[in-house]
């Protein structure tokens, strides 16, 4: 019995660390599963370690504009190892499931993006829209704390390498950014969205982006 399980598990691994190879989206999602328990803010410090060999960032790492590619998830650690993995193992189909529902709200390659600029002034841009605003790095924590114009205020998660950046925020957050950007789509399709962020405890959700 004993050996039924640790072969399991083994197989587990196994999947979790090759699907980990396809890029930064699955280094968020393997480290999600992997993290020991503790506040949002270690989370994302433990994804920036293994990512850029340090703690925290620099601002002129995110200095420029950023362009949507695609979702991103990160599940925070629970007690339970096992569940932890088969979670990453997840990530993807999770991710493809958002990816169709943000293109529905008009959120897709192309049209929707971040602008960072030098001098704390920053814009969120979405189709020919640009609402604009300010930004601060709290780089302990990986935490970037932005002010927009007619939308929020919300603070992200941040993980950069290289020109790839995932920026990630609570499911309450990300959903209140889409309301703000969305307003003028079919409500059926913005709570199917809703719906869909809220099946999954410990989650954080946002955007693969690239220079």
């Amino acid at each position: 019995m004993k050996r039924i399980l640790i072969s399991a598990v083994a197989v587990l691994v196994l999947t979790v660390s090759a699907s980990a190879q396809s890029g930064l989206g699955s280094i968020l999602g393997k480290i999600g599963g992997a993290v020991t328990s503790g506040d949002s803010g270690s989370l994302i410090t433990s994804i920036t370690d293994l990512i850029s060999g340090k703690s925290g960032l620099t601002a002129d790492k995110l200095y420029g504009t950023w362009n949507y590619t695609g979702s991103a998830i990160t599940f925070k650690s629970s007690s339970n190892a096992l569940s932890n993995l088969a979670s990453s193992a997840a990530t993807s189909s999770i991710e493809k499931k958002l990816d169709q529902y943000l293109a529905k709200v008009g959120i897709s390659q192309g049209i929707f993006g971040f602008t960072f600029n030098q001098d704390g002034t920053m814009s969120v841009n979405y189709g020919s829209k640009k609402f604009t605003g300010t930004w601060t790095l709290d780089a302990d924590k990986s935490v970037v704390n932005m002010k927009i114009k007619s939308l929020i205020n919300m603070k992200g998660y941040v993980a950069v390498q290289g020109d790839q950046m995932e920026l990630e925020f609570d499911t309450t957050t990300l959903m209140r950014l889409i309301k703000s950007l969305t307003s003028m789509y079919n409500q059926g399709t913005l709570q199917t969205l809703n719906s869909l962020l809220n099946q999954y405890d410990q989650m954080y959700a946002g955007f693969k982006l690239v220079k």
